[in-house]
């Protein structure tokens, strides 16, 4: 039996959150996947179960907790988990989450603990090192933690298994990247059914503007940019897929009719990155009316960015986005390695207001 974790998020007393409460998109995507793969599991999202609870985060005054506690999240395991999924995607939350994989430890010493998301694959050494995690999944991590789990059941060694990082006789292995999956759409929809995702839509919770009853999405994977300041090449590698966007609208239209959902958070590292495929999406829209809105917050790039794809993604449903240029400094930008043109990014940025965006 294997228990999915997403921890409690960090609220702080300055009025600015150092993580917002959000769908834990990754990890619904890795219980649609073991869902497919026909193995057994539980879901305890300690965020998304008590979103009205906030308690005090253990040693820090200026900090509080938001979600489950230690103890409610231990009382939720059940004594037939022998393998505990839990993901960290910020590192401000890695200390919270380290505690949440002790507390499960002294309830459950024998089960083996899987750390996923943007922190472990970072620091995949460190992890192993301060904490009770056993293995830690590198990268893209649906494939990998299902060949994990049937490397565990036949008993083949973990070595055999890419993209992880174990701790075998006292020393860290890593098999290093496992390779990118190219045939994005056979990755099946994150299960929602198994998390709270209609509290997170009722309460308003999301990483964007408020834009009325939204959820997470993801349209594309990864980004071909390098930025040194980024996690991006660790983690995806330099790869970017962009889903087929029929499919992704086919997506978009079941969350719409099935929680009455309006509003759709795109999740992706840069969204806009081919002209075609953000233009054949955008009329795949179109042509649908959905009556929906949708947005881009975590930032895209602006190459591909004109008055002709303002008019597309307004067209769409699309009401907010961010650019990304990161610095004006020319010098900077060189340093960092972000290749950005300013001048189109200030022409983009006009033609994105002008429409209306």
């Amino acid at each position: 039996m294997i228990t999915l974790i997403n921890p409690p998020g960090i609220k702080t007393f300055s009025g600015l959150q150092m993580h917002t409460p959000n769908p834990p998109l990754g990890l619904a995507y890795v219980a649609g996947t073991l869902r497919e793969a026909g193995f057994a599991y539980r879901v305890i999202d300690a965020t998304g179960e008590a979103l009205d609870a906030v308690s005090p985060y253990p040693e820090r005054d200026d900090f509080m907790v938001q979600g489950l506690t230690l103890d409610e999240i231990v009382r939720r395991l059940e004594p037939d988990t022998d393998v505990v999924g839990i993901s960290c995607m910020f590192s401000t939350l890695w200390p919270l989450t380290n505690r949440v994989a002790g507390a499960v430890r002294e309830k459950l010493p024998n089960a083996l603990l899987v750390l996923g998301g943007e922190h472990g694959t970072a620091v995949p050494d460190h992890v192993l090192a301060t904490s009770p995690f056993d293995v830690v999944v590198l990268g893209e991590g649906e494939d990998t933690f299902v060949e994990l789990l049937r490397a565990r059941a036949t008993g083949r060694p973990m070595s055999e298994v890419k993209g992880m990082a174990f701790r075998e006789n006292g020393r860290v292995m890593n098999t290093a990247l496992s390779p990118r999956r190219r045939e994005v759409d056979t990755i099946p929809l994150p299960d929602w059914d198994s998390f709270p995702i209609r509290e997170y839509i009722d309460r308003h919770q999301t990483n964007g503007i408020n834009l009325g009853r939204s959820m997470p999405i993801l349209g594309t994977r990864g980004c071909p940019f390098q930025c040194t300041f980024c996690s991006n090449p660790g983690m995806w590698t330099q790869r970017w897929i962009a889903r087929d966007p029929k499919r992704l609208a086919d997506e978009m239209e079941l969350y719409a009719r099935k929680y009455d959902v309006t509003n759709f958070d795109f999740q992706d590292l840069t969204a806009i990155v081919k002209r075609q495929w953000i233009v054949d999406f955008c009329r795949e829209l179109i042509g649908r009316r959905l009556a929906i809105t949708w947005q881009m917050p975590s930032g895209t790039r602006a190459e591909v960015f004109d008055a002709e794809v303002a008019d597309l993604l307004y067209r769409s449903g699309c009401r907010a986005l961010a650019f990304a240029p990161e610095s004006g400094s020319p010098a900077i930008l060189k340093a960092v390695k972000k290749q950005v043109d300013l001048d189109h990014m200030l022409m983009a940025m006009r033609a994105a207001v002008r429409r209306g965006l």
